[in-house]
Order: structure tokens, then C-alpha cells, then sequence
């Protein structure tokens, strides 16, 4: 693909130095809000824009009324009206989801407007055709359509070129501009394998300095369990998917928005939010980037196309940007021609499997065949291969292959920020924190593993999470911490970690120590002197009564003998009757 550098100076607009974007070209802005979208939206022609996510299109509307936007719940009636009010009234500017660009199509057809012939049709943040294809794959509802147009483009700050073989048949170019200035911005690396409290650490070094914390993490189910791990729920504020709103709003947490709202001093996003939305402050935010492997793999980021985009989403800028993420050396990735040779042979599969000729229940049996192949999704429903399923194969290996060395994070990094890079790696870890949680552990497993990491953490008692730790794993499995405590972990491995005998045995020390405290062998002493002589079953009374008064959870027989713990004794005998002689006090 033949390319192009153009110049651009700092704080110049993208229509200064490309006044209208070119057909057949993909367009690598390299610098995120600097007004492709707008000019576009602006330019002497009719024109349909793609967005990835439906807040870009809530956002774009703000600002320009005349649009229209198109999602869930504006229907093919709208659009045939939008189209026939505006016919002869300037240019008609369309913003669709991918998943409802058929509505529009639809609408042009039934108004007879020549979409293919007369529009123009932009591919915004292209790279998410991509790297969403995976798990939306509707995304690329719209290519067919696109390279049917006469007049398109690709546009993005983070562009991934396609290998769809339809872009060099039809003479596609690479337009990039180059900044003639220091364009990158800084970011904090950290590499740790406890991102748990590390989270927790940069909370408490934002919060009251006035910037907004906006946390970027692709996983609802972690983004709950942090916000109820660290009690921010009064402070904080999550903006991800419609399906993901519902989830959290089950669980009553209601501060929870598929649209951009006011922002509260605790912000979660997801990738619905992750490019193209632009965020309008009027203070800098401090940006998080949170990559947890240990709990969801599918938080990677990409440093060089997410991470850009999501700094780029801050109009008035950024105050700081970290990433703390962990690693995981042993994650399988499979390499670019591992990956060619086996969807290779998967797709030889799938073609000779679509070319039996059946007839009848045969017809049947094969339909049932294809759609049982996990093959099926790379796949057209004309046969034809998914490119774009291809690449994000992938693209998903290249990424994963970043997070089994922070080494090849860091220099990923540096291709598009100016880095600080820091590691802290801990005695507990977030896999530790995920053992604790672990529902496929019994019962003596579990005890074991919390016992194990009670004695590293008690090991480490100078680290500064030991306290907010300890407090966990208090909260999770309270008896057996007090176990561990009361006991120790020979004394538990000793009881084979049966919570039936470890809890009598607590119950026992307890009495003891009890029996044996100040408060009660005074009370003794003031009651009984030494020379004493008693019967036995009046010191059994004795002992009775004061294991009573006191509350002592003492569950053994009480008996006389007891009473060795205040006093030497020795028992005689008068008479056939049985006494306790008491001796010097015991102090």
C-alpha cells in the first residue's frame, strides 16, 4: 500500500492540512482529537460515518443538531424520514453503529438514495474492526457495503492495516500525519503482581487534589469486586454496556450508565468508552489503566492502539496516566504462522465439508456439521473467508504476547509514550488473593492455603499492605483466621485442619486462659486460703459457680481438680469422706 506523510504542526486542526479526506485511503490521524470526524461532519458532501460504540454518537449529536444519529431504538422510519425532510436541504450527515448500518442501507434503498454512488462513507477508529471482531462480530456488518462505495476512507489516530486483499485491488493508499512536534504523551508503567493494592495506593494518592480518577478496566465482574473491596461506592461511577448496567444494578449498585453522565470522583470504564468518546472536563483527569490477568485475561490493552486512544479521550488534557498491570509468563500465545497453519487447515475442513452435495435430511446434517466447527466464524455467509477475523487472531496473540514480560510491555510502550517504568512484586499476590475466593478448593485445601499465606503475611508484617491484607482475609473466612491466631499453624496442621476439633481446642485455650487471668485468681484468692480444708464436692461447687459467674465457656467436666490451678492440694480422706486440702497459692 503506497504511503503518504503530511506535516502537522502543534495545535493545527486535521482540515488544515487535509482539507477533505481522499477516497480509498486510510488515514492514520496519529494524534487523537485533532478534528477528522469534524471536518468530515463539515465537508461540502453527503456523508455516513461509522462509529464503533453509541457514546460517540450521543456525544457528536450534542454538537452538531443537524445529524443524525442511528442505534438501538431509532428505527428504519426515522431514517427514510430524516432523509426525505433534509432532500434538498444542504448535505445529509448519517452516524451509525455498525449493527444498525442495514437500518440505514434499508432506508436508502426505499428513498432510492445512491448510497454506493453519491456518499461517502467513513470508517471511524477503524483498528476496532479488528480487535472487536472476536467477540462482535457484527461489527464488520458494514464492508461489503464499503467497498461497494465509490467514495470511502478508513480513519483513525490507531489504524491496524487490514490484510482484506479488496483494499489493494481497490487501489487503497496510507495517508499519515507526522507531527512536527513532541507528540507523546507519559505514562506510567507498573508492573506488579499485586494490582489489587496497588489500585488501592494510587486512590489514595489522587484523592482531594480536585482531578477526577478515571479507571479503564475491560471486566464489569473486577470493576465490582474493587469497587466492593475498597467501599468506594458513594465515591464512584461506571459507564459500560447495557447488559453490563443491568448486571451491576442486579447486584444494587445503581451508579452504573451505558451514556456519558457527569463524572464522579471515582470513574470506571470499560471498552465501550475506550476510543472515539470525547471526555469534557474542566480540570485535567488523572487516568488508570488496570490490567488484571489473574481475574480476567480480557483486560489486556494494547499499548499502542487502546492505551493512545484512552488517553486521547480527555479533551482538556491529562494530569497523570499509569498502567498497572501483571504478567503471566506461562500464558500460551501461538506465533503468526502458527496461527496462518492452523486456520489454514481448519478452513480446507469447513470448504470440503460446504461442498458435499446432499439432498433431503443430508441438506440437514451438513448445516448441522458447519455450524457445529469452531471455524464456522471465520467464515462469510457467502463462503467466503472473514479477513477481519483473520487479523484479529491475530492481533489477540500479538497482544497477549506483551503480558508474559514486562520487558516487552515496556518497550511496546515506548513506541508511542515517554515512559516511567516501575516493579513492585510482593510475597502475596493476586493470584494468591484469587486461591482465597477459589470455589473448586475443599474445605481442609482452603484452610491449608489461608493458613499458608497468614504465615507469609505474618513474615512480612513491614509491608505496607500487611494491615489492609490481613483485614481481608479477615472479612472472607473470619473462623479461620481466628483459628490461625488463636492456635498457630503447627497446632493446626497437628489437628489436621478439622474446624470441629480446632474449635474445641480454641474453646479449651480460651478457658484457660481465662481460668488463669489475674481478675479470677484474685477472686479465688479472696475466697479460699491456703490451709483450707474442703470437701470435694463443695470445691466442685466452688468451681462451678465461678466458671458460671464469670462466663468462662469451659466444656469439659468440671471437677475439684480444678483447683490446682490457685492453690497446691492434696486430697485426703476422713471418715470414707474425700477432702482438698489446700496448699501454698499458686501466683
Amino acid at each position: 500500500m503506497d504511503t503518504t506523510y503530511i506535516a502537522i504542526d502543534a495545535n493545527q486542526r486535521f482540515d488544515a492540512v487535509m482539507p477533505e479526506i481522499p477516497t480509498n485511503s486510510i488515514i492514520n490521524k496519529t494524534i487523537t482529537g485533532c478534528g477528522a470526524t469534524y471536518a468530515e461532519i463539515n465537508a461540502p458532501r453527503h456523508s455516513l460515518i461509522i462509529e464503533p460504540n453509541v457514546p460517540v454518537i450521543e456525544g457528536k449529536m450534542k454538537k452538531h443538531p443537524q445529524m443524525l444519529g442511528v442505534f438501538e431504538g431509532v428505527t428504519t422510519e426515522d431514517i427514510i424520514d430524516y432523509l426525505n425532510a433534509n432532500h434538498n436541504d444542504g448535505y445529509l450527515k448519517i452516524m451509525t453503529t455498525p449493527e444498525s448500518f442495514p437500518k440505514v442501507r434499508s432506508a436508502m434503498i426505499q428513498t432510492h438514495t445512491d448510497m454506493y454512488g453519491e456518499w461517502f462513507l467513513l470508517f471511524d477508529e477503524c483498528e476496532r474492526t479488528i480487535q472487536d471482531a472476536g467477540y462482535r462480530g457484527s461489527i464488520t456488518l458494514p464492508m461489503d457495503d464499503f467497498f461497494r462505495c465509490k467514495h470511502k476512507a478508513m480513519v483513525s489516530a490507531t489504524p491496524i492495516i487490514p490484510s482484506d486483499p479488496r483494499f489493494e485491488q481497490q487501489g487503497f493508499t496510507m495517508k499519515i500525519l507526522r507531527p512536527t512536534y513532541d507528540h507523546k504523551p507519559k505514562m506510567l508503567l507498573i508492573h506488579t503482581n499485586d494490582t489489587v493494592g496497588w489500585v488501592r495506593t494510587l486512590m489514595g494518592q489522587v484523592k482531594g487534589k480536585g482531578h477526577p480518577l478515571c479507571i479503564f478496566l475491560n471486566s464489569t465482574d473486577t470493576i465490582y469486586r474493587m469497587i466492593c473491596t475498597y467501599k468506594i461506592e458513594k465515591r464512584s461511577k461506571v459507564f459500560c454496556s447495557y447488559e453490563s448496567v443491568k448486571k451491576l444494578r442486579k447486584l444494587d449498585f445503581s451508579q452504573a450508565y451505558a451514556s456519558l453522565e457527569e463524572l464522579a470522583e471515582i470513574n470506571f470504564f470499560t471498552s465501550r468508552f475506550f476510543s472515539a468518546v470525547d471526555i469534557e472536563l474542566p480540570t485535567t483527569a488523572c487516568v488508570l489503566i488496570v490490567t488484571d490477568l489473574s481475574f480476567a485475561t480480557h483486560t489486556v490493552i494494547d499499548p499502542t492502539t487502546e492505551a493512545v486512544q484512552i488517553v486521547g479521550r480527555f479533551r482538556n488534557g491529562v494530569e497523570d496516566a499509569a498502567h498497572i498491570f501483571n504478567t503471566n509468563k506461562e500464558m500460551p500465545c501461538k506465533s503468526r504462522e502458527e496461527i496462518t497453519t492452523r486456520l489454514e487447515e481448519c478452513e480446507t475442513v469447513y470448504k470440503q465439508v460446504l461442498q458435499i452435495k446432499a439432498s433431503g435430511a443430508g441438506c440437514d446434517t451438513r448445516a448441522q456439521a458447519l455450524d457445529g466447527m469452531e471455524y464456522k466464524r471465520f467464515m462469510n455467509t457467502d463462503g467466503t473467508r472473514n479477513w477481519f477475523m483473520w487479523d484479529n487472531a491475530y492481533d489477540d496473540e500479538r497482544i497477549k504476547q506483551y503480558y508474559t514480560d514486562a520487558k516487552l510491555m515496556h518497550e511496546e510502550y515506548e513506541k508511542a509514550f515517554h515512559t516511567d517504568y516501575t516493579e513492585h512484586i510482593y510475597p502475596l499476590s493476586d493470584c494468591d488473593r484469587l486461591q482465597r475466593t477459589n470455589p473448586r478448593l475443599k474445605m481442609k485445601d482452603l484452610f491449608r492455603e489461608i493458613v499458608r499465606q497468614l504465615e507469609i503475611l505474618e513474615q512480612n508484617r513491614t509491608w505496607n499492605e500487611y494491615y489492609f491484607l490481613r483485614e481481608e482475609i479477615q472479612n472472607q473466612v473470619p473462623m479461620m483466621v481466628d483459628a490461625y491466631y488463636a492456635l498457630g499453624a503447627e497446632e493446626i496442621e497437628r489437628l489436621n485442619y478439622n474446624m470441629g476439633t480446632i474449635s474445641k481446642q480454641i474453646q479449651e485455650n480460651e478457658s484457660k486462659q481465662l481460668l488463669t487471668s489475674e481478675k479470677i485468681r484474685k477472686e479465688v484468692h479472696s475466697r479460699l486460703k491456703t490451709g483450707d480444708k474442703l470437701p470435694v464436692c463443695i470445691v466442685n461447687r466452688f468451681m462451678n459457680n465461678l466458671i458460671t459467674q464469670f462466663g468462662i465457656p469451659y466444656r469439659k467436666k468440671v471437677t475439684a481438680k480444678l483447683i490446682g490451678i490457685y492453690f497446691e492440694y492434696r486430697e485426703v480422706r476422713t471418715n470414707k469422706q474425700r477432702f482438698i486440702e489446700l496448699g501454698k497459692q499458686i501466683i
